[in-house]
């Protein structure tokens, strides 16, 4: 049973979604403000993040960079929450390390889908090397990708 860490300032907010989640069979764990958050997450159990965006003290966003910033919490999976639908705020989200950003009214379905998909994938550290890895066979191969020869088909001998 996944536990899901809903981290908003909004009472209700919290508990709609920790009743949706537990129709689900998820745990959930409820934070009102983003330094409980995280010391929530800092103490382990979690399997996924839910972050509304603008939360008084510590926002979604500086949160969500903070969790990234420590190795026990840098691969869980981050979904920021919010009704802004702001660009530039999206991608200030994103760049704090959110997997995804749902934006504010959604439907119970898409929290759900997306909620799965991110639990489905959640964050590893061989990601990294494997990037790494490719990086450097690049780098070795002086900057230039060589063409990977076309498969043969296979002839029949009688």
């Amino acid at each position: 049973m996944p536990t899901v860490l809903i981290a908003d300032d909004d009472a209700d907010h919290r508990e709609l979604i920790t009743l949706a989640l537990a129709k689900l069979g998820h745990r959930s764990v409820e934070a009102a403000d983003g330094e409980t958050a995280l010391r929530l997450a800092d103490a382990g159990g979690i399997d996924a993040v839910l972050l509304d965006v603008r939360m008084p003290g510590l926002s979604g966003i500086e949160l969500c960079r903070r969790l990234r910033s420590e190795p026990a919490t840098a691969h869980l999976p981050i979904m920021m929450i919010s009704a802004d639908v702001n660009g530039h705020r999206i991608l200030a989200g994103m760049d704090a390390g959110a997997d995804d950003y749902l934006t504010k009214p959604y439907h119970r379905s898409e929290l759900f889908t997306r909620l799965e998909t991110l639990l489905g994938r959640k964050r590893t550290p061989v990601n990294k090397p494997a990037t790494a890895a490719s990086a450097a066979l690049l780098a070795a191969r002086g900057g230039m990708a060589r063409p990977v020869p076309a498969a043969q088909p296979l002839r029949r001998t009688a």
